[in-house]
């Protein structure tokens, strides 16, 4: 899978709200500060997606369309960003709200083939990764785990970390990525295209 162009088409609240009616859909999800928005500009190779310094600045689900070639052929597929969670500044109130926003967007779309759930490498797994990993499971949504942010960690403790996670994912394997030097960007991609051409 190689991109060739990606462009922000809107922030949305709801899946109806998203005018590609026959794209497949890629959801980027994980908490607050974990480095969406700089993983999505990583695949991409443009500055698309906004970055923040404040976590839990963004509160909408940003749409981008994303153009790329595969096999010869050109497609495109959409990647959308998720609100953060688990920032503790933000009211409980609005917590609920984006939780409620982002759960009716999972559930009320299928042009979703998978989630990319990214974790810190850093973190330990907790109750709110569990809740929300039990809540994916219910619901029978397709997800992959991608430990961000690789290049700030020893190769040891990141070994460590996988196996930790691979335990809580069921053997589902915990893909490794860093948004500043590359590294795990040709295999993410490989393997969204191959979901998105053995699910469209």
């Amino acid at each position: 899978m190689r991109i060739i162009d990606a462009k922000y088409v809107k922030g949305v609240a709801s899946a109806a709200d998203v005018d590609f009616p026959d794209v497949p859909e890629i959801c980027f999800i994980g908490r607050s500060n974990v480095g969406k928005s700089s993983l999505i500009n990583s695949l991409v190779t443009q500055s698309v997606a906004k970055t923040s310094s404040r976590p839990g600045a963004t509160r909408i689900i940003n749409i981008y369309r994303v153009l790329y070639e595969s096999q010869g052929r050109r497609n495109v597929v959409i990647f959308s960003d998720f609100p953060g969670f688990g920032y503790a500044k933000v009211s409980r109130a609005m917590a609920l709200d984006w939780q409620k926003m982002v759960e009716g967007y999972l559930q009320a779309n299928d042009r979703i083939k998978s989630i990319i759930w990214l974790l810190d490498v850093r973190r330990d797994f907790d109750d709110l990764d569990e809740m929300l990993l039990e809540w994916l499971i219910s619901k029978e949504l397709p997800f992959t785990p991608v430990l961000t942010k690789v290049d700030k960690e020893t190769q040891g403790n990141i070994a460590k970390k996988v196996r930790s996670y691979e335990r809580f994912f069921s053997g589902e394997k915990a893909r490794l990525f860093s948004a500043r030097t590359g590294f795990g960007k040709k295999e993410l991609l490989g393997h969204i295209g191959h979901i998105v051409q053995d699910k469209s």
